[in-house]
């Protein structure tokens, strides 16, 4: 499971989340793409789903969506991210100098951050709530 963890007081937290289910290890499917969810939700679900694969074949990755209104926005978002991703590969992590490569033997296995998953009116309800506020956010900019 993939969580992107925005800081706790992050605006990015308001935003809807989607959950994308693709095939891990030996399975072929094609990938598809849930949401959107409250933050919460998006989490419970990929873990209820992830955690649970007895063939441990899904990979869950939970991303917030971003609310770009013009593809400016969008290549202002992917240039802010690729300068980021510059700054992180220059402070590469090194022992002695010499860069240190991480694999996924290097992760640790989190403990679910939830028992179950959301019930079906839980997640209508937070649908509902992230829908209302797309259309506040377009009302806002006319």
């Amino acid at each position: 499971m993939i969580i992107y963890e925005p800081e706790e007081d992050s605006d990015v937290n308001e935003f809807p989340w989607t959950v994308t289910f693709e095939p891990s290890g030996g399975d072929d499917w094609d990938s598809f793409i849930c949401g959107p969810y409250e933050r919460d939700h998006a989490v419970a679900l990929a873990e209820a789903v992830a955690l649970d694969d007895e063939e441990g074949g899904v990979l869950a990755i939970v991303k917030p969506m971003l609310p770009a209104l013009s593809a400016q926005d969008v290549s202002a978002t992917i240039e802010e991210l690729r300068e980021a991703a510059a700054e992180e590969e220059d402070e590469e992590e090194t022992v002695n100098g010499t860069p240190v490569d991480f694999d996924d033997d290097d992760l640790e296995e989190e403990e679910a951050e939830f028992d179950e998953p959301p019930s079906p009116e839980e997640i209508r309800e937070g649908m509902a709530r992230q829908y209302r506020r797309l259309l506040d956010l377009d009302a806002d900019s006319e």
